[in-house]
C-alpha cells in the first residue's frame, strides 16, 4: 500500500494519463497506434503494481531489477517499496528519453536514490549485471522474455521472484506469451504460476 502521498499523487498522474491514452488508442486506427508506440505509457497498471509492491515489502526483497522502465509507472511502485525494506533498484530501459521522464518524476517525490537507471539493450545489460536478484519484473517486447529470462541464470538470489507482465493481454501477444510461460516452466529450479491480474501476470519463484 503506497502511503506517501507524494508517490500517490504520481500515480494517479500517471494512470489519469494512461486513461486517456486508452481513450486515443480506442480512436486510432492501429497501425498509427503500432506507430506511435513509444509516445504511450504502457504501464502495469495498479492492481500488479499493488502486488509486486507487496511482495517486495514482505518478503523484504532488497535488490530488485525491473527490465523496461519505459516512462516510469512501475518504476514508482519498485522504488517506494525498495525504500521500504532499505533495498534498491536496477531498471534497465533502451529510450534516454523515457529514463529521463522516469529519473524527473522520482526526484519530485524524493525516490531518486533508490533507483539505478542502465540505457541500452536489455539483454545486453543484463549480460553485465552481476547480481543476486530478489525480484525481476519483466515488461518490455514480448519476444525478448525468453531471451531475458535465459540471460538471468546464476544472477538470481535463492527464492527470487520473477514477474512477467502481458500474459493474457493484449490478444497479439498470445503466442510470445505462452512460449514465455512454457520455457520458465520447463526449468527445473523454479515454481510457476499464472494469475489473472492486471494484463496477466507470471509469477516465477526460484527454489531455495
Amino acid at each position: 500500500m503506497i502511503v506517501d502521498p507524494a508517490v500517490r499523487a504520481a500515480l494517479d498522474t500517471m494512470e489519469e494519463r494512461w486513461a486517456r491514452e486508452q481513450r486515443e488508442q480506442a480512436r486510432i486506427p492501429r497501425e498509427e497506434a503500432y506507430a506511435r508506440v513509444d509516445e504511450f505509457l504502457l504501464p502495469i497498471g495498479p492492481e500488479t503494481g499493488r502486488l509486486i509492491h507487496d511482495l517486495i515489502r514482505q518478503g523484504g526483497l532488497k535488490s530488485i531489477l525491473e527490465v523496461g522502465s519505459s516512462y516510469g509507472y512501475s518504476t514508482l511502485w519498485l522504488a517506494d517499496a525498495a525504500r521500504a525494506v532499505d533495498g534498491c533498484v536496477t531498471s534497465l530501459e533502451l529510450h534516454a528519453g523515457k529514463i529521463a521522464a522516469a529519473r524527473e518524476t522520482l526526484a519530485e517525490v524524493g525516490l531518486a536514490n533508490r533507483v539505478d537507471f542502465i540505457a541500452g539493450d536489455a539483454l545486453a545489460s543484463i549480460h553485465a549485471l552481476t547480481g543476486p536478484f530478489d525480484l525481476v519484473l519483466i515488461d518490455l517486447w514480448k519476444d525478448l522474455y525468453i531471451p531475458c529470462l535465459d540471460r538471468l541464470g546464476g544472477k538470481l538470489a535463492a527464492g527470487a521472484i520473477i514477474v512477467a507482465d502481458n500474459m493474457l493481454f493484449p490478444p497479439e501477444n498470445a503466442d510470445n506469451a505462452a512460449a514465455y510461460r512454457r520455457a520458465v516452466r520447463a526449468r527445473g529450479d523454479m515454481d510457476s504460476v499464472l494469475l489473472p491480474i492486471g494484463a496477466g501476470i507470471e509469477i516465477s519463484r526460484k527454489h531455495g
